[in-house]
């Protein structure tokens, strides 16, 4: 069984109910809506869509919703497109009035020659062309042109230091949190993080009650970079966005970064995603290339939770091939031994070290018995999180009477989401939980079984016990 959470995004190629259920079924755990594109009465109905198609499949899949941030474009182009040449000047314009031709363009930055400076590399066209900042000129930036390429309308611009000076929550990013919200996603995806109080404002916008979807800060920049160890801290799972981030700094250090990133969640015991560009040349063609396939096998023995595609499902040709072909391979890189981290030593104000250390005993136990399976009996999530964080040798189940807490499970490595009937009684919640495990074929008669559990108590989210039990 592959542990490894398979992350797809969708859009024109696979958001109709057809070609949905045909994705969740070639094996995808969590949906991802980017509210950067569309509108938000369309992404509510794709929410929807999801969880009737899940609910018809059987299967627990969950949602998440990536808010926009503030994407920092190039202006209009006359005739969509102009080729910009390695050593011409160009210019950038403090507005985004007119249109731009081969000598200069608009911006969506009023300040930008406030914040550049002489000698900063300027991207445009999400990076594809460079240029390097000469001077400025009243509220215009003179450039050359390092790097040519072809520059289209409304295409990602990137500059240094520019998070510094950009809230990076929008008014767009305001109606997607309504949205998502409403829609009772899982997962929320946080664009243009620079540190844990940028974490903390979206948490304060949440309901106090009722369904909370858990926050997954996006390091996608260089001041992210900087702040990683309190973003981790604030986060509910992070997201190793390595197209942006791989603009931001030099490139030859974004597997080293992807590498660090994972280990850190690992040891807080985060589920930690990796995202873009994964079989990129998949949205074109059925078959990946090997250095793809090397990247995905890699982030898998890096330790990542989830592997995301993006443009490989929402607009690709072979949006199905894509998710069986990453699922294989993730299934095969697992196979490969590699040292397990301790997240149970972490340190942190808010660790409950008797949860983690019962958890810990759990995976040990199971393990030096050789117990068919563990079983987290859970009411907030916690307990399944927790034991997925040993990455213990044999299945986990996370068992909840509430669908909200099996959908935030469906990003956690190794966790396989199961519901079963509210029911006060401990005892006849654990036979529940054994019955629910025997019917999705985890455990059969006579196997050796892990229960682990919280006590009954108004505080949900504190692991205790552990009862191994012949099923």
């Amino acid at each position: 069984m592959r542990r490894t959470k398979i992350v797809a995004t969708i859009g024109p190629a696979t958001a109709a109910a057809e070609p949905l259920r045909q994705l969740l079924e070639a094996g995808v755990d969590v949906v991802r809506l980017n509210a950067a594109h569309a509108d938000m009465e369309t992404h509510s109905a794709n929410a929807r869509r999801v969880r009737d198609t899940s609910q018809l499949i059987g299967r627990s899949v969950g949602v998440l919703v990536d808010l926009p941030g503030p994407k920092i474009r190039s202006g209009v182009i006359a005739g969509d497109a102009v080729e910009l040449v390695s050593g011409q000047e160009f210019r950038l314009i403090g507005h985004d009035d007119g249109q731009g031709n081969a000598s200069q363009v608009g911006t969506t930055l009023p300040d930008l020659a406030q914040w550049a400076r002489a000698g900063d590399d300027i991207y445009l066209a999400d990076g594809a062309i460079v240029l390097r900042v000469r001077d400025t000129v009243g509220d215009d930036v003179r450039a050359e042109v390092v790097r040519g390429g072809t520059l289209r309308s409304r295409k990602g611009m990137h500059l240094p230091r520019a998070e510094a000076h950009v809230d990076p929550f929008t008014a767009r990013d305001a109606q997607a949190l309504e949205m998502a919200i409403a829609a009772k996603v899982d997962f929320l995806g946080l664009s243009f993080v620079r540190g844990p109080d940028d974490v903390e404002r979206v948490r304060a916008m949440l309901p106090k009650r009722g369904p909370r979807p858990a926050l997954v800060p996006k390091i996608e920049t260089a001041t992210s970079i900087d702040n990683l160890d309190g973003i981790i801290g604030a986060a509910d799972a992070v997201m190793v966005a390595r197209g942006d981030l791989g603009i931001q700094m030099p490139a030859r250090r974004v597997p080293l970064l992807q590498k660090e990133i994972i280990r850190l969640c690992n040891m807080a015991g985060k589920p930690v995603i990796t995202a873009t560009q994964m079989l990129e040349s998949m949205t074109r063609s059925p078959l990946p290339t090997r250095a793809e396939v090397n990247d995905v096998a890699n982030a898998v023995l890096d330790g990542t939770d989830a592997l995301m595609l993006s443009e490989e499902t929402a607009v690709g040709l072979f949006p199905n091939e894509t998710v069986r072909m990453m699922s294989e391979v993730a299934e095969s890189a697992e196979s490969w031994p590699r040292d397990r981290v301790d997240p149970s030593a972490a340190k942190g104000p808010d660790r409950d070290r008797v949860a983690w250390a019962v958890a810990h005993a759990a995976v040990e136990a199971a393990e030096d018995l050789g117990v068919a399976a563990i079983l987290c009996s859970t009411r907030s999530g916690e307990t399944a999180h927790r034991v997925a964080a040993f990455r213990p040798r044999v299945p986990i189940a996370g068992i909840s009477t509430t669908g909200q807490v099996l959908g935030g499970l469906s990003l956690v490595w190794g966790v396989q989401p199961l519901l079963i009937a509210d029911n006060a009684d401990r005892n006849e919640q654990l036979r529940q939980a054994i019955d629910a495990a025997r019917a999705a074929g985890i455990v059969r008669d006579g196997d050796l079984v892990a229960l682990v559990f919280g006590s009954a108590g108004p505080r949900a989210g504190s692991t205790d016990s552990v009862r191994i039990v012949r099923v």
